[in-house]
């Protein structure tokens, strides 16, 4: 049993798993990342801890932005055949082995299964790696390569093109480059920005981006951050800065029955709001997501009672 708690201030996430691996700190939780997996489980033998997955968590995502200056990506990225054709041409089985040491779970833009109001149907939906139907749907909704130079074109006849923001100390920029090479085979252009977190973030709430790459928030409970899944003022959620006097009608209706379901203490009313909400989010997809992730945590052998399994965000109780 643990009678005194320490807690040490470690900056740097490699020096953390070295110290968890010598013995030196006794839970590895928060710290811990995928890409850290295959180093504990080579170095759990030693007999100093005990390591554990836990998940699947939220996990990689990229924010499209609804009201970007750039008028001819807006108008694209409103366009809901485009979004799942953004999906479709993700090839996640490639993502997961190659990044995720078979951690990921893919899926698409949904509520995980940690969730009382998950659905396995919702959370597949458009995550299934297909470029041919990617391709044709873009073809018909306008957005073809009428020059030949290999670039998809926009109404306007410019190239479609964007420029995806990404954490540059979170390891996240290889997924960003894989996923654009799979958008660039759709014939997307894709420019990456890898920049400190004090970059990149100002520029999400100040909606600068074009795409921001982050964790997917709240999928665990969504009513615990509501301003990602809701309107709940002016600028609010980050993706969708005017939606509060938008004409996006589905997030308004998802928005009334998220707090419609904030508002009520009868479980079965507050299940049909949930649920209408998160199939309304699902089947609009206005954010691209790659998959859930097991996460690897681990404790020393030195502590008793240590669960098996833990949930890294709190659910909501059904």
């Amino acid at each position: 049993y643990a009678d005194q708690l320490t807690f040490s201030i470690i900056p740097d996430g490699q020096v953390m798993l070295l110290k968890f691996i010598n013995g030196e700190i006794d839970l590895f939780g928060r710290g811990a990342g995928y890409n850290m997996y295959e180093t504990l489980r080579a170095q759990e033998a030693r007999g100093n801890y005990r390591l554990r997955l836990s998940g699947p968590d939220s996990g990689p995502a990229f924010y499209l932005n609804w009201d970007t200056p750039k008028v001819p990506l807006r108008a694209a990225l409103r366009d809901r055949n485009v979004r799942i054709a953004l999906s479709l041409a993700i090839n996640r089985e490639e993502i997961g082995e190659i990044l995720y040491h078979g951690l990921l779970v893919p899926s698409g833009y949904a509520w995980l299964p940690s969730n009382p109001y998950f659905s396995e149907e919702a959370y597949h939906k458009f995550a299934d790696y297909d470029p041919d139907s990617a391709n044709a749907i873009l073809d018909r909704a306008g957005y073809a390569d009428s020059d030949g130079d290999g670039w998809r074109e926009f109404h306007d006849g410019s190239r479609f093109e964007f420029t995806v923001d990404v954490s540059s100390r979170n390891n996240t920029s290889d997924i960003c480059e894989l996923i654009s090479d799979h958008w660039t085979a759709i014939g997307i252009k894709v420019n990456l920005f890898p920049a400190l977190r004090d970059i990149i973030w100002p520029r999400r709430f100040n909606g600068e981006f074009d795409i921001h790459h982050w964790s997917l928030e709240g999928p665990d409970d969504p009513l615990g951050r509501l301003s990602d899944w809701a309107i709940t003022g002016p600028q609010t959620p980050f993706w969708n800065r005017e939606a509060y006097r938008d004409t996006t009608t589905w997030l308004k209706e998802a928005t009334e029955h998220l707090l419609l379901a904030q508002s009520t203490i009868d479980t079965t009313v507050r299940r049909e709001h949930m649920v209408k909400a998160r199939d309304l989010h699902v089947d609009n997809i206005p954010v691209i997501v790659v998959g859930s992730i097991y996460r690897p945590w681990g404790a020393s052998t030195r502590l008793g009672n240590v669960p098996n399994d833990i949930i890294f965000a709190g659910a909501q109780g059904a």
